[in-house]
């Protein structure tokens, strides 16, 4: 035979060559044989693994079973149950579709499938060296067994890494599949060492007692639950507070429409969303999962089929960073309230010869205030607590809001940018849509070309409006809130109404934590020049009673 003619490939080395794409490592086969399970609607999923998957990997589940008649079908390649026409390639909903995993698993192992459907009196079993089907022993559902991973390419099991790091991708598979559905009983034994037992979930109010066994106590405990939702898309799950940093990407799980991804568009919408919170080199920590129709994801991307691609990337980059920013603020807000301040007692404070008493705090007493602040005359070395307050010692001892100043501040800015018509505004990546009533739907219509002037853009329709862009320091201000508080006021028989929304957006400036002495420092040069009005953030503090506060 002339070896530069053209010809067929044998169908056992096509086989080998498509074995290439699904099987990289033992951990590979266990996945595409657990979303198989899954498939077949499963509510128990048991795995043994042996040898660290390279001489046994068998998964047993009680789905639905493969007819007697189809057995050695499955074994062939693109065959499967769950794709009839090419209609149904815009709206891919199972695990699995192309056909391949099985095949290409018998390809490179010695492989044998066990199944029993209810209506069958017995089970029937084929391997990929006998085609013809067998009865067997076997309750409702399939086993699929899997030995000698490469056993015929020697080639490719030399590329195996050593047991310990087969074992970790295994055990680091087997969490995202059981991650992936809480609803499913899953359990596994690695070598006879590690035994694994997660039973099904079917209240949500349960879910953590999986999350602490998969993820561990400590993401449970520091992790936010977030929920948003924009048209028919639906993002949930947990994500960590940004001080809860990790080393590793050991706790990074997102599913799409229960499906285990691992896409760009998606990381990087998650690493802009904690942005500087994140100190360099280190993780967030986060489960989330995303629901969307299916016909907005194509998940024939790739043979692993862990990357997608997403009909609106920008829509779903924004719903995800958005979703975590809120989260992420929330934390804040609730680290704040737990620290709220309020001094030691008899801290009295001195301004105009009127004198009042702080509350007692309710976290601290005065002994470890003095480990938190010390009085200094260059106020620099001062410490800021609780991401609000600091005291000074120049030109005299005073106590600086400096939440109360930096906010002042931000107003003052936002003032004169609405005098000189140069708001600066930011668009809104997933653009929210407010029900309305008739009569205010007016109002806004009336006021969009005014409302623009203030970095307000919006649309509307005969019976919402949709918020396009916000003024840039509106930027955390909660959407609804901002809608409402505009309706209440817009009156166009209110000859004054250029002041009343001027004076409304300002209030609904929010209040920024201050985290360190670099944010706090401009914040107090303002104060000290008198660029700003201090009625509300700067105190005077007797001198006299600074030395018995902050002495040791």
């Amino acid at each position: 035979m002339n070896e530069t003619r053209i010809h067929a490939l044998p169908l056992h080395l096509a086989n080998q060559i498509a074995a290439g794409e699904v099987v990289e490592r033992p951990a590979s086969v266990l996945k595409e044989l657990v979303e198989n399970s899954i498939d077949a609607d499963a509510s128990q999923i048991d795995i043994v693994i042996e040898g660290a998957g390279s001489q046994l990997i068998k998964v047993t589940d009680n789905g639905s079973g493969i007819h007697p008649e189809d057995l050695a079908l499955a074994l062939s390649r693109h065959a499967t149950s769950k794709l009839h026409s090419s209609e149904q390639l815009s709206v891919i909903g199972s695990l699995g579709f192309r056909g391949e995993a099985l095949p290409s698993i018998a390809s490179v192992t010695r492989l044998s499938l066990t199944s029993k459907q209810a209506e069958q009196d017995c089970a029937w079993q084929v391997r990929s060296d006998q085609l013809q089907p067998e009865p067997a022993a076997h309750p409702d559902g399939t086993t699929v067994s899997v030995a000698e991973l490469f056993f015929n390419l020697p080639a490719r099991r030399r590329f195996l890494r050593s047991n310990k790091t087969e074992l970790h991708h295994l055990i680091t598979t087997f969490y995202r599949l059981a991650l992936s559905r809480f609803d499913i009983g899953f359990s596994a034994r690695f070598d006879e060492q590690t035994s694994i037992k997660l039973p099904a979930l079917k209240s949500a109010h349960a879910y953590s007692q999986r999350l602490v066994k998969i993820c561990g106590q400590a993401f449970v405990r520091d992790a936010n639950y977030l929920e948003q939702s924009f048209e028919d898309i639906h993002l949930s799950g947990w994500v960590s507070k940004a001080s809860a940093h990790r080393a590793q990407t050991d706790v990074q799980y997102f599913f799409i429409n229960g499906r285990v991804i691992k896409d760009r568009v998606i990381n990087h919408a998650i690493r802009q969303a904690y942005g500087e919170l994140l100190p360099s080199g280190r993780q967030a920590a986060y489960v989330l999962y995303l629901t969307m129709p299916l016909d907005r994801v194509d998940v024939n991307v790739h043979p692993t089929k862990h990357e997608v691609r997403f009909r609106d990337a920008r829509l779903i980059h924004g719903l995800i960073n958005k979703a975590i920013q809120e989260a992420l603020q929330e934390t804040e807000v609730k680290n704040n309230r737990q620290t709220e301040l309020t001094l030691p007692e008899n801290i009295h404070i001195n301004e105009q010869a009127s004198t009042y008493q702080t509350e007692t705090t309710t976290i601290e007493k005065s002994a470890s205030l003095k480990n938190k602040m010390t009085v200094r005359a260059d106020w620099s070395a001062a410490s800021i607590l609780h991401n609000r307050f600091i005291v000074i010692h120049a030109p005299e001892p005073a106590l600086i809001d400096l939440q109360q100043a930096d906010k002042r501040i931000r107003q003052q800015q936002f003032k004169q940018a609405i005098h000189n018509n140069n708001v600066s505004s930011r668009p809104i990546l997933v653009p929210v849509r407010f029900p309305l009533s008739a009569s205010d739907i007016n109002k806004f219509q009336g006021f969009k070309t005014r409302l623009s002037s203030y970095g307000v853009e919006f649309e509307v329709d005969d019976t919402s409006l949709t918020i396009k862009r916000i003024p840039f320091l509106l930027s955390q201000v909660a959407l609804p809130d901002l809608v409402s508080r505009l309706a209440a006021i817009l009156d166009e028989k209110n000859s004054d109404s250029h002041a009343l929304i001027t004076d409304e957006l300002i209030r609904l400036i929010p209040d920024n934590p201050i985290h360190n002495l670099e944010q706090a420092k401009p914040i107090i040069e303002r104060v000290l020049s008198n660029s700003i009005e201090k009625t509300q953030c700067y105190r005077k503090l007797d001198p006299s009673l600074l030395t018995g506060l902050f002495s040791s």
